[in-house]
């Protein structure tokens, strides 16, 4: 939870739409996310299949006409320094200036040209890099346009006219560039800003160096430098000129050094540079290509047949609207199937028009493509997008949003409670700041004892940020500064009493010796978690199995016993049996070390996971990298161990948990016995592997191996047929002594948890999944449009010519359209507003969970009332009707809820018994 004050709608948390119900990886990371950077500054986020794929498509849009807000460009000191782009926005920053996000800019050269930027840049109208424009309609810069705040403070992306030449005896001479690598036919001026000392030419040219300059060697658009020549360089000379700090070198190659070669000592030249009227004292320009949108339209300013136009690849960009008064800064990530595959020119253009763009402006995308955004309360701009390097570039320029506001007054007071759920009466919590913001969404420092917090209704009574709760009912908490700034409202349940608890386990398999830590999930009469004091819970043990702390730490003696924990006068219970250890690691897969790839008809590789993948054990697991799109016949690809992993004893399985991909594959294994015999193992049957996401998969050891067994290749298999390319993470292998062994499917579920055999089926069979950190969010509430893709895919219904179903809230172009589609022309959940919209993220009731199962399973009505609360609701028959094919017993007390939100643990419940009757 945060408080929030009196900026309203500073930030929409990301609305999670199905992203864990495992269908197809090009939609299961459907999201969406605006936040409010600064007064002028907005963010917005969204993962929606684009194209057929999923495109992960962020938008900082920046007001210049908030007096606050400006635009700025990053560029290099010295011209080849390459920075992050988050590290050019920490340098940026300074008093009075922060930078609220960033993207980055222009094209540069790459090793072999210097790492020079390769195109237009001026500032506060300085011209900094002369560059180039391309020659060919391939290339994404082949005419000349900018970006660039032009005098009025508005965007511009226009074309330029832009004229630099010296004067020699009244002759003006045009220079190609300047402190550029130079090339055939060049006339290259090299100033000072150039980061090597001399200017690198080889001897097949001209050069003369200019010194005594009437003004300083900045080059001044619009005006005029003059110097006399002190040295001259004739071609044959093979030791390049050297770049006065005061002065400036003019270097021509080809036809360029003939106007070069009547110059003698002494002479005195002309330097002048000039842009056409539009673009005079402009606060910056930044040239790049190609054009996408002009004066609201695609047009995309190079050829659309080209391979450069048509890659789909990560993309940036930057765009105005019609007044210049907006700024869009746009990147769209790629290469990254299943969650962004990149666009092509044309669709970042369509894309682009979209958002509102009058003009705009293709930059440096692919490997360079980054968005940094400040979040709320930070000093600095952090990365915000996945870089398809999986990590951010160094590059030459960057475009800065920036707030020069003042400080002002508190107005947004950021917090959470550190454990958040509903208070059992005696137990302490805690109030932690997050951020505090004045009205401009300057960060401001306060120390947390300047807080003040304080309760409405009397249920807790606070210290600090501290407090106990000492009454049930409902209340809100209030947070304020202790000069009064920056109200905030934090609600809080208080309860007395406790309708339910689970062990975190509850069949433990130890060896003597052992410990485990259990804990205790308690829930209220509304199934809510409950946090209370552990100290409240009476650990006992029955038998001599073993001892237990106040703490909940079990340690195993012998035999077998019970652990019983009571909390709320509810009593739990956990069986224990203590002997040969039930599992033993072979490999927590926290390193690639030990481990190679290899592929039989296709590619693999291996990779550690990074900062965008969770294991589920540990700081690391291993990814398996596959591509047999095109092959013929069995398909393959291997994680071989080059190190022996030796197994302990006669294992009678192997256990991993595995990310899957969804590809149908073949999850085998081979291992090595004693004998020299090598045995294959199925951790699933052909095609088995169709979930995506987190699974607990087992292989049984064949009972004719022999003697001590070596884990071999673990592999991803797919036989003749369609094939697919895709990635699958192996973590926590282990080896199992009893042929019955499991571990609880998800992080914050168990062996013992009501609905794991449930959740455990639906999961194998692709339909359901949990979160990439290991957690299945059993009481996460379940939304309309989660409700129609699990239907869909529970039934198998087509996603092939769908019809519209009318939605005004469900486009074509939106994530999941097609199973809601899919749903509601197989007639199993209608529209609300007669069927005029969807409401895809309003939260599933039980009434409308009953009514959908029977009409997706065509569900037979029985005659006889179950509940006394499903009188009147519009699925009466349809809560009879599980009822009576005894998918549902209701809730207690002769009552169904129908009115209740369902839940993703009790609608996997209601779903697995309808599939077991159909």
């Amino acid at each position: 939870m945060t408080f929030k004050t009196s900026i309203q709608s500073k930030k929409l948390v990301a609305a999670i739409v199905g992203v864990m119900l495992v269908l197809p990886t090009s939609i299961a990371n459907a999201e969406s996310q605006n936040e409010k950077i600064s007064k002028g500054v907005d963010y917005k986020y969204v993962n929606e299949v684009r194209y057929g794929e999923s495109q992960a498509m962020r938008n900082i849009t920046v007001d210049l006409t908030d007096p606050y807000t400006t635009v700025d460009v990053s560029y290099p000191k010295p011209l080849n320094k390459l920075l992050r782009t988050t590290d050019q926005a920490k340098a940026y920053n300074s008093p009075g200036q922060q930078v609220a996000g960033a993207i980055n800019g222009s094209f540069f050269w790459g090793g072999d040209q210097g790492y020079l930027p390769m195109y237009l840049i001026s500032y506060r109208n300085q011209l900094i890099n002369a560059g180039i424009i391309a020659t060919g309609n391939d290339q994404f810069v082949n005419k000349p346009i900018a970006f660039g705040v032009d005098k009025s403070g508005k965007g511009k992306i226009a074309p330029y006219d832009l004229d630099i030449h010296f004067t020699y005896q009244g002759k003006k001479i045009a220079i190609t560039s300047t402190d550029k690598h130079r090339s055939t036919d060049n006339m290259i001026l090299y100033t000072p800003i150039y980061p090597k000392p001399t200017t690198e030419t080889n001897d097949l040219g001209v050069e003369v160096v200019l010194e005594s300059l009437t003004g300083d060697t900045e080059i001044q658009l619009g005006e005029t430098l003059k110097g006399v020549v002190k040295k001259v360089r004739t071609r044959g000379d093979k030791e390049s000129s050297v770049i006065p700090r005061n002065g400036f070198v003019l270097s021509g190659h080809g036809e360029a050094e003939v106007s070069l070669r009547t110059i003698p000592v002494g002479a005195e030249i002309e330097i002048s540079a000039a842009v056409d009227a539009p673009w005079e004292d402009a606060s910056f320009m930044l040239t790049s290509g190609p054009e996408l949108v002009k004066d609201g339209k695609v047009n995309v300013g190079m050829d659309l047949s080209s391979d450069k136009a048509r890659e789909l690849a990560p993309r940036t960009a930057v765009a105005i609207d019609k007044t210049g008064t907006k700024v869009f800064m746009v990147t769209v990530d790629g290469r990254q199937p299943g969650y962004s595959k990149g666009m092509n020119m044309k669709q970042l253009a369509e894309h682009l028009v979209s958002i509102g763009a009058y003009q705009a402006l293709n930059l440096d995308g692919g490997g360079s493509t980054t968005m940094a955004v400040r979040k709320p309360g930070d000093q600095q701009v952090s990365l915000y997008n996945r870089p398809s390097d999986q990590s951010e570039r160094r590059v030459s320029t960057s475009l800065l949003a920036v707030s020069t506001a003042p400080v002002g007054k508190i107005a947004d007071i950021g917090a959470h409670i550190v454990k958040e759920g509903v208070y059992l009466k005696g137990t302490k919590g805690s109030v932690v700041i997050d951020y505090v913001m004045d009205q401009f969404y300057n960060p401001v420092s306060i120390a947390k004892e300047k807080f003040i917090l304080n309760s409405v209704n009397g249920t807790v009574e606070t210290n600090g940020l501290a407090f106990t709760a000492v009454k049930a009912g409902q209340d809100t908490l209030t947070l304020k500064s202790e000069t009064g700034q920056g109200n905030g409202q934090l609600k809080l349940d208080v309860v007395d009493k406790i309708s339910k608890i689970e062990l975190s386990e509850s069949d433990l398999k130890l060896k003597k010796g052992e410990t485990r830590k259990l804990t205790l999930k308690a829930f209220d009469s509304q199934n809510r978690v409950v946090i209370y004091d552990p100290a409240l819970i009476k650990w006992g043990v029955e038998g001599s199995v073993g001892t237990i702390t106040n703490a909940g730490e079990f340690t195993a003696n012998s035999g077998t016993g019970m652990i019983t924990a009571e909390l709320g006068g509810k009593v739990v219970k956990a069986t224990v049996s203590v002997g040969t250890t039930s599992a033993t690691s072979i490999d927590k897969m926290e390193t690639l070390t030990g481990w190679n790839a290899s592929a039989v008809n296709g590619t693999a590789t291996l990779q550690q996971t990074g900062e965008t993948d969770y294991p589920f054990e540990g700081d690391a697991a291993i990814k398996i990298n596959y591509d047999f799109i095109g092959k013929t016949g069995t398909s393959a690809a291997y994680l071989n161990a080059s190190d022996a992993k030796l197994v302990e004893g006669n294992p009678a399985l192997l256990t991993a948990r595995v990310y899957g991909d969804g590809s149908h594959s073949w999850l085998r294994g081979k291992i090595k016995d004693s004998s020299g015999t090598e045995h294959t193992i199925d951790f699933t049957p052909e095609r088995g592997l169709k979930w995506v996401g987190w699974n607990f998969v087992t292989a049984k050891v064949p009972e004719n191996v022999t003697g001590q067994i070596s884990l071999e290749q673990i592999y991803i298999a797919q036989p003749s047929g369609k094939k697919t390319s895709g990635t699958i993470i192996v973590d926590d292998v282990k080896a199992a002594y009893d042929s019955e062994y499991r571990e609880a499917l998800f992080k914050d579920t168990s062996l013992n948890f009501r609905a794991e055999n449930e959740i455990s089926a639906l999961v194998t069979d692709g339909i359901i999944a949990g979160y990439s950190n290991g957690k299945f969010g059993p009481y996460d509430e379940l939304t309309r449009q989660q409700a129609a893709i699990l239907l869909t895919r529970a039934l198998g219904l087509s996603l092939d010519n769908v019809v519209d179903p009318g939605f005004e809230d469900m486009k074509s172009s939106m994530g999941f359209y097609k199973e809601v589609a899919a749903a509601a022309n197989a007639g199993i959940i209608n529209g609300k507003d007669k069927g005029k919209r969807f409401d895809p993220n309003g939260k599933l009731t039980r009434a409308e969970m009953a009514a959908i199962l029977k009409r997706g399973f065509s569900l037979p009505v029985g005659d006889k009332e179950y509940f006394v609360d499903s009188k009147g609701s519009f699925a009466h028959d349809a809560i009879n009707s599980l009822a009576f094919n005894n998918i549902t017993n209701g809730i207690g007390q002769g009552k169904f809820g129908p009115s209740q939100n369902i839940n993703r643990a009790d609608f996997s419940v209601f779903l697995y018994k309808t599939l077991l009757i159909k």
